[in-house]
């Protein structure tokens, strides 16, 4: 299946999903393809066992809250002022714990995915 698709579906970046299976977190396999159009598009193999495992664990994983200097590796972000940023702009959403402020790590995924929906807009106006 298109890496695309997967991303779409679980509402989880490709980035995180090619981080969890080379990190070999999930069963998968990485390759590339060409599609209809003769573009090479990211693919990923996976069962139905660890497909239905995703679908549970990526709903899970997206209300999860994280410090900001998880949301930072989480985002390969080594600025944490670029962290803040993007709290007080509204970019990420951020919660109180314990009186110490959390990031919510579904509107990280989110952050990261508008993030490479514009890469390739601009991918697809470059050619």
């Amino acid at each position: 299946m298109p890496l695309d698709e997967l991303s779409d579906h679980l509402q989880i970046s490709k980035q995180t999903l090619v981080r969890w299976t080379d990190r070999h977190l999930i069963d998968a396999d990485l390759y590339w393809s060409l599609s209809d159009t003769n573009e090479e598009i990211r693919m990923i193999d996976v069962s139905d066992e660890t497909l239905g495992f995703l679908e549970d664990f990526a709903a899970d994983y997206r209300e999860d809250v994280v410090s900001r200097t998880e949301a930072r590796r989480i985002l390969k972000q080594i600025d944490r002022k670029k962290i803040k940023k993007l709290i007080r702009a509204g970019d990420v959403e951020d919660v109180e714990v314990d009186e110490e402020t959390r990031v919510v790590v579904g509107s990280l995924e989110d952050y990261l995915m508008d993030r490479e929906q514009e890469d390739k807009e601009e991918e697809d106006e470059d050619e």
